[in-house]
């Protein structure tokens, strides 16, 4: 009795650290192995469709970026001088083109000036004086005196009597031969009936009723 106690005893020390050296070695490859199995058959699918993803992480270090902020300054600082440039050569024009006008200006009252200076004053024309005609007689003849019944005749048909008439007054004188009786630069009818009347003795002087074509008609 004792000695079959013994012997389980002895079975029961020797087999359970083999039991246990077994689960230990075996299982948790058999774990590792089933869980590896399962992870591949999970990602396979993921294998056969994606593609790998490129990421481009070229960040700028911070001596490029102060070049740039320096380049960016540099360029803004070239703009604003030039704005300023174009400020003051916009002044200067405008300056300039004032002076010039001002010159101009003075230049062309300083030639004004001049020419009044060179130029003498203006006299008045000498007003015309009729010429010196012989003074109508009263009564007498055709030669000396408009008083007659031939002029009287005459004066008729030439203008009704009318020393206001258009054309040369109650003699109906032609203005080139008033102008070389008289030496006045207006027409007869403009003139009293003095000076038409001692205009018409003087041309009688010179050719008598020819230069009057009712005379005819007067019977002259």
């Amino acid at each position: 009795m004792r000695f079959r106690i013994a012997l389980a005893t002895a079975l029961a020390v020797t087999v359970t650290p083999a039991l246990f050296l077994t689960l230990f070695t075996t299982t948790p490859a058999g774990s590792a192995g089933s869980a590896g199995s399962a992870q591949q058959a999970a990602i396979a699918p993921f294998r056969a469709t994606s593609r790998p993803v490129e990421l481009n992480l070229n960040l700028m270090s911070y001596a490029q970026a102060e070049k740039v902020s320096r380049l960016v300054t540099y360029a803004q600082a070239v703009e604003l001088q030039k704005e300023e440039g174009y400020l003051r050569y916009v002044s200067f024009m405008n300056s300039l083109a004032e002076v010039t006008y001002l010159k101009a200006v003075s230049q062309t009252h300083l030639q004004q000036a001049t020419a009044r200076a060179a130029t003498p004053p203006t006299t008045p024309a000498p007003q015309v004086q009729p010429a010196a005609l012989p003074a109508p007689a009263v009564g007498g003849s055709d030669a000396t005196s408009t008083n007659t019944a031939d002029w009287a005749c005459i004066r008729q048909h030439e203008s009704g009597g009318n020393y206001s008439e258009g054309g040369g007054g109650a003699y109906q004188f032609e203005f080139g031969t008033w102008s070389s009786l008289t030496g006045l630069p207006a027409p007869a009818q403009d003139y009293p009936p003095s000076v038409q009347d001692a205009a018409a003795l003087k041309l009688y002087a010179e050719r008598g009723f020819e230069p009057w074509t009712t005379r005819y008609v007067c019977g002259i």
